[in-house]
């Protein structure tokens, strides 16, 4: 792992880690240097920097007017930031800067960080280049004697809040604050220096902080047995990288999920071009998209790779998930979605690639909990967030919480056997089931279609015997059944032969039965008595009080009616009504072939 992400950085462009930072507010002062390294009085300039990035300058009547200032403020910031506080070079912390040519400090230590020149300086000495000693002393000369007075005086000084940071930059060039930069970063990076070893050539070799601690004071995350301290050294070039790795995150210049590409650095080089380039202002392009065009232009090559899913937390960047991918899976086959279920206005259509099957298939799953489209048409993904149970019904936060990451595997990692048929089966019913008790005024019928039409289209590819419908392609079946009805109806000769035959069937004269309700408050929800039931003489006798309780309303002259109750009630089931509920609720779901015109019926 620590390998390949300093191979990334290393494929990144430099100006990409600086490339449109925002700038800190508060007053950024430059002093220009003279040939022999002395700062120059007469060239101090200064400028504001407000929380939206905007520059600013003093008008004629001193009021803060906004000005286009092109200067490389974020740059010289980005090489001269401390790792954390820990890692000061003034011991007093009032000095948040790690190199000589840049001094940052809050405003309301102004007046006391003289005291800290001597100190900091003398650090930030060790980490330069050896010849710029006589050029260090003469910057601390200057600031010990000239740049507090020169702040002060600076009238812009009093637009500056106490809490903002004042940064005065002496103008070296960005090469020569990069090289001490990562100086300091070498000499600092290590987690701890009781772990360095000196190799031979003088290279020094010890523990990474990047996502890693000792734990020295966590007696109970210590090894107690193990026979070395430390079982991975690194050298100082990959520390430095994995922290501008680190700082690529926490800038949100990467996306999540990160593929990082082994041994192709074109690949790696084009996903932060993509992201980069042709980002969406503010957020960058989306994972999805940008493996879209990479296969577009790379099919064969969307292999062997590490995928890293992060998030930015208030500690920082966190990784929450790391693995390797030998093989992505983007194109589908044989994922038609049929429409068995008969919704209205809806088409039959193939999802041809791994990301349509994210957002149709599994945003409807799991009721737009997990995969969330907003109303701006922004789409969320909560594989590994915390989910407000608040927010969904508990069977909805139950699902999330037990299949996602088997999702997530099988959509991002190409993992075929991370969703399995039982599985697939378990989660639609249970939502679906879900939605028939949350239902009010029969405002789920279609979105629990929907996702009937997904369990009876995709069972095939997850199920290849279909053995949770006793090796019958429901999508395909549907129709069958619907037929033998139509029969039922116009040949007295006909009669019920199967077991899901009778289910089907009696999912249909449920329906009727519960439709001739005179509630106010007329839901799906009246159909729970019915589906909860598993021995099919007690789902039978429910079907009989169904009847009773509505009789006032039925006609029993209607001569489909008396067919379909009389099979019903009187087949004699030998199949658990609970391994029967996806047809009866099929049936329940169907189009009322009780309602169909007899001219319709030989229509069809």
């Amino acid at each position: 792992m620590i390998t390949e992400i300093s191979n990334f950085v290393e494929t990144i462009p430099d100006h990409y880690h600086t490339k449109d930072l925002p700038r800190a507010k508060g007053l950024h002062i430059f002093i220009d240097l003279d040939k022999g390294g002395k700062p120059k009085q007469d060239s101090y300039r200064s400028v504001l920097i407000d929380k939206k990035n905007r520059a600013f300058d003093l008008n004629k009547k001193g009021e803060p007017s906004e000005i286009e200032y092109k200067g490389d403020i974020e740059k010289r910031e980005c090489y001269s930031r401390v790792i954390d506080m820990n890692k000061a070079l003034d011991s007093s912390k009032k000095i948040h800067s790690s190199v000589a040519f840049v001094l940052w400090f809050k405003a309301e230590n102004l007046s006391k960080i003289a005291d800290s020149f001597d100190g900091y300086f003398n650090k930030a000495k060790a980490n330069a280049a050896t010849n710029r000693d006589k050029q260090i002393e003469l910057i601390k000369e200057f600031c010990t004697r000239d740049l507090i007075v020169m702040i002060r005086q600076d009238p812009k000084r009093e637009k500056v809040e106490e809490k903002d940071y004042i940064k005065v930059y002496f103008n070296v060039t960005l090469d020569v604050l990069k090289e001490d930069f990562e100086n300091y970063l070498k000499r600092n990076l290590f987690n701890k220096d009781d772990y360095n070893v000196t190799s031979s050539n003088g290279e020094v070799f010890g523990l990474s902080g990047f996502m890693n601690g000792a734990n020295v004071k966590k007696q109970f995350m210590l090894h107690k047995t193990s026979p070395f301290e430390v079982n991975n050294r690194v050298p100082g070039n990959i520390v430095v990288n994995l922290f501008k790795f680190e700082r690529l995150l926490a800038n949100k210049k990467l996306p999540s999920p990160l593929p990082i590409f082994i041994d192709k650095d074109e690949l790696n080089k084009e996903v932060v071009r993509l992201y980069n380039d042709d980002g969406i202002l503010h957020f960058g392009l989306p994972f999805r998209e940008i493996i879209r065009r990479l296969f577009e232009q790379h099919q064969s090559d969307l292999s062997d790779y590490y995928l890293i899913n992060w998030r930015n937390t208030t500690d920082g960047p966190m990784i929450y998930d790391f693995d390797f991918v030998p093989q992505f899976r983007y194109t589908l086959s044989g994922f038609g979605m049929k429409n068995p279920m008969g919704i209205r206005n809806s088409t039959e259509y193939n999802i041809d690639n791994i990301f349509q099957f994210e957002l149709d298939i599994v945003r409807t799953l799991f009721n737009n909990a997990l995969v969330v489209k907003t109303k701006n048409d922004e789409i969320l993904l909560k594989y590994f967030d915390d989910i407000d149970a608040k927010y969904m019904t508990a069977i909805t936060y139950q699902n999330i919480l037990k299949y996602r990451k088997s999702f997530y595997d099988y959509i991002y990692k190409s993992r075929t056997q991370a969703i399995t048929g039982t599985m697939l089966y378990n989660l639609i019913m249970s939502s679906v089931i879900d939605d028939v008790k949350q239902d009010e005024k029969f405002n789920k019928t279609d979105f629990i279609k929907q996702k009937l039409n997904i369990l009876f289209s995709l069972n095939h590819i997850f199920d290849p015997s279909n053995n949770n419908f006793k090796g019958v392609n429901m999508a395909s079946q549907i129709p069958e059944y619907q037929e033998r009805l139509r029969k039922l109806f116009s040949d007295e000769s006909y009669h019920i032969m199967a077991d899901d035959e009778f289910a089907f069937d009696a999912g249909q004269l449920i329906y009727y039965i519960l439709y001739q309700s005179q509630t106010s408050n007329k839901t799906h929800a009246l159909l729970e008595p019915y589906i909860s039931k598993s021995d099919p003489v007690l789902f039978k006798q429910t079907i009989t009080r169904g009847i009773e309780q509505y009789k006032h309303a039925l006609n029993f002259g209607h001569r489909k009616l008396n067919k379909l109750a009389s099979e019903v009630l009187g087949y004699d089931c030998n199949a658990s009504i609970k391994d029967l509920l996806p047809v009866i609720l099929a049936g329940y779901f169907s189009n009322s072939l009780i309602f169909e015109s007899s001219k319709s019926s030989e229509t069809n």
